[in-house]
Formats: structure tokens, sequence, C-alpha cells
């Protein structure tokens, strides 16, 4: 396969789909191996469908993990609220002013067998306020910072769920 660079994810599933595992771990180490297997298979569909969105959306979410890295209550909390919304409103902007895609990746995202209820209502509730966040940045032009500065705002306004 002789990949030099960051593989997508379609390119991490075909070489499983192909028997190729071992060369993205050879060259990549287990890292990719272990993204790929933490994808729900609605996951997994979306990105076959959109490799390079996919691509973006995982950059979207190392960038959205990073923002709350001082926050409190990262599991289901503040930290977890704000992460949930800025990946979204991210990801909106990233595919396109009302573009559905962002929702369907979402959604497929909260469809892991193992979140549970609460926590998966919780998130497709930020989610939503990041969808409409996403398409105001974008109508705005704002900046990513601007950006999570009005999702920090929608968080201490109350439009944010948080379990704990």
């Amino acid at each position: 396969m002789g990949i030099l660079r960051r593989p997508t994810i379609f390119e991490i599933a075909t070489a499983f789909e192909n028997g190729q595992e071992g060369e993205i771990r050879a060259a990549q180490g287990d890292g990719y191996i272990k993204t790929y297997k933490s994808l729900s298979n609605d996951e997994k569909r979306f990105a076959y469908r959109h490799p390079k969105l996919a691509y973006e959306f995982n950059s979207n979410a190392d960038k959205a993990r990073s923002a709350i890295e001082h926050f409190p209550n990262k599991e289901d909390g503040y930290g977890d609220a704000v992460r949930h919304c800025y990946w979204c409103a991210l990801n909106q902007v990233s595919s396109g002013y009302n573009s559905s895609l962002a929702k369907e990746f979402g959604d497929a995202h909260e469809n892991h067998p193992t979140n549970n209820s609460n926590a998966k209502e919780m998130d497709l509730h930020n989610n939503s306020v990041g969808y409409s966040l996403g398409n105001q940045a974008i109508i705005n032009g704002w900046s990513e910072e601007e950006l999570l500065n009005k999702v920090i705002d929608a968080a201490n306004n109350g439009k944010l769920y948080m379990l704990k």
C-alpha cells in the first residue's frame, strides 16, 4: 500500500477489507487501527461514502478535544457538552451551509451501541445546537475562535444539556 501520510478512514477500511491491516499497522502504528475499530458501523458506512469529510470530521474532533482540555466535567458535563457542540459546529462548517452531512455523521456517532440513552439524548441535543451555530458561522464568517466563544456562550446561557 505504501502509505507515507495519515491514511483516510476509507483507506483503512479498504485495507481491512483486503486483508492488509498489517501494512497500515507497519506504516502508521496501531492508532489508526484503533480509530477504525472504534467507529460504529454507521460511521464506517459514512466514511466509505464521504472519505474526505470523514477525515475533516476526525480533524475537527481533535480540535474540539483540544479546545476543552482545561474545562471541567469532560464526562457528561460542561466540557463534554461544549466539545460535542463545538465538534458538530465545525463539522457543519466543513460540510457547508444547511448540509445534512454533519448531522448524518453526528447521528451515526451517537448510535454507537455503547452509548447509554441519557448520554445519547444529551449529545444529540448539543450536536443540534452545534449544527445551528455552524450555519451561523458560515453566514457571519466567524473564525474558529469566534465559533468556540459562541458555543461557550450557549453553554453558559443554559442552551446545552449536561447530565452532571
